[in-house]
């Protein structure tokens, strides 16, 4: 039996995983200061110190890595505690918001107005069904599975992804604007997500996913995009768009992962660790593996989905 005195296996592991990050931290601060940090105005020196000090600290990064895993910490675990090191993150702002390209076109204007709902919506389901997974996985759900709400869920975010693909088409968007709306600028947005959902007890986030899973009268290509008289088809030409449900899913469950992990780090979660860790680890192949009752395969030909319904109803909170 564990003294009131001694730490927890999840205290020791949290504390090991918090040496990783603060090791990572070090590193990077260094690495970015360059031989500047040392220089004095008296040693000529600087260079040398800079070298020998970022040599220490890579030694004493790998070993507190070593004892990591050495104590049982999953590896995965450590390689997300030292990411979260190099790259300085913190508990995400609430206040997180994407870059909004400008234009002059008013319609252009509205058609990136909606796109950002409805990709708000996307990141928000993959949000929830990596939640959702996860929980199956730990044994924290006690919902019975429903083969029918989980590949209507799949229509919906697959209608959804179409829907935005068309949108960014419509607004004429340029990969370098579609990065900006999707690419790894807005982690923050996705953590927001993770540490909502995270935070949910299980009746709220299956209330949060069956709204989800139920159909809506919205059209994955929105009535208002221009169309061919003749084909009623876009006329306008995708040539960028959101990463594919599958992808978004993987991210999803990567900035969860994330949040477990500063959790630890912090000391302040309350269930095992180590079996957590684990069961984690597994959670993107259980929910992109070949047996889930669907598969993330969005519809390349916005025409082909127009029957297609989605929940529209939410709009952003950020």
């Amino acid at each position: 039996m564990t003294s009131a005195h001694e730490p927890s296996l999840s205290q020791r592991h949290g504390e090991l995983l918090r040496r990783v990050q603060n090791m990572a931290a070090q590193l990077r601060e260094v690495t970015d200061a360059g031989p500047g940090m040392f220089d004095d105005g008296v040693s000529a020196d600087s260079q040398l110190v800079w070298t020998e000090r970022l040599e220490t600290l890579r030694i004493e990064s790998e070993h507190a890595e070593f004892e990591a895993m050495l104590e049982g910490v999953d590896p995965g675990w450590v390689l997300d505690a030292r990411e979260l090191g190099q790259r300085g993150a913190n508990s995400p702002s609430p206040h997180v918001v994407r870059s909004h390209p400008a234009r002059a076109n008013e319609a252009q204007e509205f058609y990136l107005d909606m796109l950002e709902v409805d990709l708000w919506n996307l990141e928000r389901m993959a949000s929830l069904e990596a939640a959702r997974v996860n929980r199956i996985a730990t044994g924290r759900w006690s919902f019975d599975h429903d083969p029918i709400a989980v590949a209507q869920f799949a229509d919906n975010m697959g209608a959804l992804h179409t829907r935005v693909t068309v949108l960014a088409a419509a607004a004429q968007l340029t990969p370098a604007e579609g990065d900006s709306l999707w690419g790894s600028s807005v982690e923050g947005i996705r953590r927001v997500h993770a540490v909502t959902f995270a935070a949910y007890d299980e009746q709220a986030l299956a209330q949060e996913w069956n709204g989800y899973a139920r159909a809506a009268p919205a059209l994955a290509v929105p009535p208002y995009v221009p169309r061919d008289p003749e084909t009623g088809k876009p006329t306008e030409t995708a040539t960028v768009g959101p990463p594919t449900p599958r992808q978004m899913l993987a991210d999803a469950t990567s900035a969860l992962r994330v949040q477990f992990v500063g959790t630890a780090i912090r000391n302040s979660e309350s269930t095992d660790l180590a079996a957590e860790s684990t069961a984690i680890t597994a959670v993107v192949d259980a929910a992109l593996g070949e047996d889930r009752e669907w598969t993330w395969e969005p519809d390349h030909d916005p025409a082909a989905g127009r029957g297609r319904e989605i929940s529209t109803d939410r709009g952003p909170e950020l």
